[in-house]
């Protein structure tokens, strides 16, 4: 229920299986030059989506080398109402590529992992911001026009709807607000040029940090350290660490963003 692998090994799952009909959904790709105004946009728009409606941010190279901002978007609705939902994105400013249809939920899921194929090194900065202001706005987009390596990555992912609304301490996972998951994620090939690609992303985590709250315990890089993993528990951490002691009192489980089973110290991960 969000402990992050700290309790034990789930050996099976049962799943409920929901039906997932075809929808409305893709992105809409914009100019890095219109990104101060797309982004002003998007948080308006995010901010006032019915539960059926979700649309992210991205900031991504396209594959013939142009830096755009992507606005992902997804109407789960009646398809009556996919027009009325998605128009104002589709109509706003100036887009190269309007790639919104009919698609399936396995299209969704896949849409953007041509960015990020495997074998890529990666680096990851991540933090949770209750609100896109414009100060944030204006550090995003500076630090995105001097991003070293084209296979970069940021995103802001709106979290809203249901899962907003569980309370907080009703499971371990305790991040129940309307928000976004604000992401930056250096990608390149060469091992040569980890110190470079790194210190852009720390460059950029160092100044957009005071605007987050609390992390994703799963985006935590390794360099984050224990007190990135108590804020990514929050209220529940100390819950946490009572259920630590009890069940595995000697951190066998520990390779994982560790809750130790005492907050005084952190017990070192086992090698692996």
């Amino acid at each position: 229920r969000g402990g992050g692998g700290n309790f034990g090994v789930v050996t099976s799952f049962k799943y409920r299986l929901h039906g997932m009909p075809a929808f409305v959904g893709g992105m809409v790709l914009y100019p890095l030059s219109q990104g101060r105004d797309v982004l002003r946009f998007y948080r308006d728009y995010a901010q006032a989506a019915p539960d059926n409606l979700t649309v992210n941010a991205a900031f991504i190279t396209t594959p013939d080398g142009h830096d755009v901002v992507a606005l992902i978007a997804a109407w789960f609705g009646p398809r009556a109402e996919a027009e009325s939902q998605l128009g104002p994105l589709r109509r706003f400013g100036a887009p190269v590529a309007d790639l919104i249809g009919e698609l399936s939920y396995a299209q969704l899921q896949a849409m953007i992992d041509p960015a990020a194929p495997a074998g890529l090194r990666r680096y990851w900065k991540s933090g949770y911001c209750p609100t896109i202001d414009d100060e944030l706005i204006d550090i995003l987009l500076d630090h995105v026009g001097r991003k070293t390596s084209p296979l970069s990555l940021v995103m802001m992912l709106h979290m809203h709807g249901a899962a907003a609304r569980v309370a907080p301490d009703a499971t371990a996972f305790g991040a129940r607000a309307v928000q976004w998951d604000f992401d930056i994620l250096p990608q390149w090939h060469a091992a040569d040029e980890d110190s470079r690609h790194i210190a852009w992303g720390r460059s950029f985590w160092n100044d957009v940090s005071r605007f987050t709250s609390g992390v994703y315990s799963n985006h935590l890089d390794t360099d984050d350290g224990a007190p990135r993993v108590r804020a990514a528990y929050g209220g529940n951490y100390d819950r946490l660490i009572t259920l630590k002691k009890r069940y595995d009192p000697d951190n066998f489980f520990n390779v994982n963003n560790n809750i130790p089973p005492t907050a005084e110290r952190a017990i070192p991960r086992s090698p692996v």
